[in-house]
């Protein structure tokens, strides 16, 4: 038998390492102290040359690991899925509670929190789907099919808008670089098909613009017949920085759909 709370799992962003959400972890252990809530690095976005850049394919069965252990355990799983991590989010396939309790397993993922994310469609890239890297001139793909950062003000500006600069350029700094394979790497799965969805919706948001989110909601909902739960945030891209509180308050209120 499942345990009452579900287990909250962050799944992070590009170039963003688990500690740029430990603030939000923290938040809602002090709103939800009994919620168990974990994040876990990106292979994409912690290895380093000479080591090979992950794909999206690496990245979805780190992610599918963790999930596994805690389901086999009978715990159910949320998925908090930020930005380049809602690609994953949808990638991962079979762990799911419905998908499991097909197959006379118990535990999985009961539902999917895309925050401020990107949702490719199946036998798509992410970067077919939004289009080439950013300009050379902010930030460039290497040889050895790395990302690194050019022009970090520029990029402070674009993903956390609504911090103090100083302070946001040095979040940008903290960050290493990304595997480009991640996001050349088709898509092969709808993981949102199989389970509710909800939405974090950042509305001063420069790298995922609103209306982009606002299209892949209204997709999911026309192709699963459900509606998306809702929720949206006067921040900028990167609110597990700017306002970790507040996507703790959000996700309490998630949780409340699931006990």
């Amino acid at each position: 038998m499942a345990q009452s709370s579900p287990i909250i799992l962050i799944i992070p962003g590009s170039f963003s390492t688990a500690q740029m959400y430990y603030s939000v972890l923290s938040s809602l252990e002090t709103l939800s102290p009994n919620t168990p809530a974990y994040v876990s690095n990106l292979p994409s976005a912690i290895r380093n040359a000479p080591e090979p850049a992950a794909t999206l394919a690496d990245d979805a069965a780190h992610f599918r690991s963790i999930i596994e252990k805690l389901a086999e355990g009978g715990r159910e799983v949320i998925l908090v899925a930020h930005s380049y991590g809602g690609v994953v989010a949808t990638e991962i396939a079979g762990v799911s509670k419905k998908e499991r309790e097909a197959q006379g397993k118990k535990g999985g993922v009961v539902r999917i929190v895309y925050l401020a994310a990107h949702v490719v469609e199946e036998s798509k890239s992410l970067q077919e789907q939004i289009g080439q890297p950013p300009n050379p001139a902010i930030a460039k793909v290497g040889e050895d099919h790395f990302i690194r950062f050019v022009n970090v003000q520029m990029i402070a500006q674009g993903t956390i808008p609504d911090m103090d600069q100083t302070i946001a350029v040095e979040f940008i700094k903290s960050m290493g670089r990304h595997s480009n394979l991640s996001f050349t790497s088709k898509a092969t799965h709808s993981g949102w098909k199989n389970v509710p969805v909800s939405w974090i919706l950042t509305e001063q948001d420069f790298i995922v613009a609103p209306d982009l989110q606002k299209s892949y909601i209204k997709r999911i909902e026309e192709e699963s017949g459900q509606k998306v739960d809702l929720h949206v945030l006067a921040t900028g891209h990167a609110p597990n920085a700017s306002a970790p509180e507040k996507v703790a308050e959000v996700l309490v209120k998630v949780l409340a759909l699931e006990n």
